[in-house]
């Protein structure tokens, strides 16, 4: 087994001065298809983004906590940078108070470490590609948020949409591509909707991906 020392040699020959952008996500396939066409689209010889995936043994264990330990992982065998970032990409819909806080209070004291959460789940910062939400009724906000199923088999409410919007969406298959042509719009979409941004995380309807987004396709 290669040790720390080894590891950190092929990180510094492997990115050499780029600024390094490593993310970790609660879903398996919905951030990694989405952030690696970014990636792709925006190509900077500067900036490197690295995409964590979970071991085979450890595919359902998507809790914020554990997402956060594949960050700390990653720090503890590499080196970092002082311009490096480690992102984690999780949900507000199925996690208590108490988790999320605990979980932000490490990133917050952690100058490597952010979190850009989605409330309720990510596919709200996927329709921010194609629908201005600030423009939905009130009623229409709560059903985005609420997020429900029309039954036990169905997908949840922002899913459907998504679908309809694309035409065809799948968790594990869908054109990034066609979403991130719009992906400036879909960041001042969320600024727009981010009323509190020195809360920790979005209270109401809101998603912080739009910071790591912007992270992604600024970075000179």
């Amino acid at each position: 087994m290669r040790n720390r020392n080894s590891l950190i040699r092929e990180r510094r020959e492997a990115f050499r001065d780029a600024c390094l952008i490593v993310i970790a996500s609660e879903g398996k396939d919905t951030e990694r298809i989405y952030f690696k066409a970014l990636a792709k689209e925006y190509t900077n010889p500067r900036v490197h983004v690295h995409i964590l995936e979970r071991r085979e043994n450890e595919q359902n264990n998507s809790s914020p906590e554990h997402v956060l330990k594949q960050l700390n992982d990653y720090k503890w065998q590499y080196e970092l940078e002082s311009d490096d970032e480690l992102w984690l990409v999780i949900d507000r819909d199925r996690w208590t108070d108490a988790m999320l806080s605990h979980v932000a209070k490490e990133c917050a004291q952690d100058d490597y470490l952010h979190m850009a959460m989605s409330n309720p789940c990510f596919e709200l910062w996927l329709l921010l590609h194609l629908v201005d939400a600030t423009l939905l009724t009130p009623e229409e906000q709560q059903q985005w948020m609420e997020n429900r199923r029309k039954s036990k088999n169905a997908d949840p409410y922002l899913k459907v949409l998504l679908r309809q919007e694309m035409g065809s969406y799948h968790e594990a298959d869908y054109d990034a591509l066609m979403l991130i042509k719009h992906v400036e719009v879909a960041i001042k979409r969320a600024k727009a909707l981010d009323k509190n941004p020195a809360d920790r995380w979005s209270q109401t309807m809101g998603t912080r991906v739009y910071l790591l987004a912007e992270s992604v396709v600024n970075r000179n």
